[in-house]
């Protein structure tokens, strides 16, 4: 491994932990009380190594909310990859969103942090979401390019965008169950994608 490789392998590593230790601090406490400082102790990196890697707090919570994102990516990646109908696999899809949202520690910390007041991780699911809105708007866009090649660009699009901003505001704001969302998230996409005659 050459120099340059074993320094990014230091900084993935670094990173991880900083990340896993402000993941735990947020769970048991609220984003609110969490010190940078006490996660840089916690982390085993001075506050200069955090600060570098991340800017600030709020550098350090978009990396874990996006991290979080990641996470939710695969598993909807796989969700997609199992069903060959549309229909069904967005169904999937917006299902497991729903219950691994419902059942995620950190998602519940922030949901439930921002009805007590405690809105600072809510935004980055938000109003500053923007890079994760992004990501899923890529993994959809593929996904339905290669399932339906024959779709305009102009419908991916549209359509994708529909399904994501509709799935963050159920992730956000859960009112019903997550089959019933998954269902009508899937009747959507296919009124959207039908071919017109």
């Amino acid at each position: 491994m050459s120099g340059e490789s074993l320094r990014l392998e230091f900084r993935r590593q670094v990173r991880e932990r900083v990340l896993t230790t402000a993941h735990e601090h947020t769970v048991e406490r609220g984003w609110e009380r969490v010190r940078v400082g006490e996660v840089a102790v916690d982390s085993g990196v001075s506050r200069p190594t955090l600060y570098r890697e991340f800017g600030n707090k709020d550098g350090l919570g978009e990396a874990l909310m996006n991290r979080e994102a990641e996470r939710f990516f695969a598993a909807i990646r796989d969700a997609l990859a199992q069903h060959e109908d549309v229909a069904r696999a967005i169904a999937a899809a917006t299902r497991l969103t729903l219950e691994e949202a419902a059942d995620n520690p950190l998602l519940r910390a922030v949901l439930t942090g921002s009805r007590s007041g405690d809105a600072g991780l809510l935004p980055f699911l938000t109003s500053r979401s923007e890079s994760i809105r992004e990501s899923a708007r890529a993994l959809l866009a593929t996904w339905f390019e290669q399932r339906m090649p024959e779709l305009l660009p102009s419908t991916v699009e549209e359509t994708v965008d529909a399904v994501v901003r509709l799935v963050i505001s159920h992730v956000v704001a859960p009112a019903l169950d997550p089959v019933d969302v998954g269902e009508r998230v899937a009747h959507l996409v296919s009124a959207l994608v039908r071919p017109k005659n």
